[in-house]
């Protein structure tokens, strides 16, 4: 169960960050609402996926 939580959690965070990378590329989902936001959004993504794999790591 605990491999899959990691493994949900590393999706999600993904999704996440292809959504705000598309939003400061292309303005799609929230049309360039504010940058700033976007930014810390993708670096929290990053971590939380980075988090995911480290703790998918330990698990094995």
């Amino acid at each position: 169960m605990s491999k899959f939580l990691c493994i949900f959690s590393t999706a999600i965070s993904a999704i996440l960050f292809l959504v705000f990378v598309l939003d400061i590329v292309a303005g799609v989902p929230f049309k360039k609402a504010n940058s700033m936001f976007d930014i810390i959004f993708i670096v929290a993504t990053l971590g939380i996926a980075a988090l995911s794999v480290l703790c998918l790591l330990k698990q094995k």
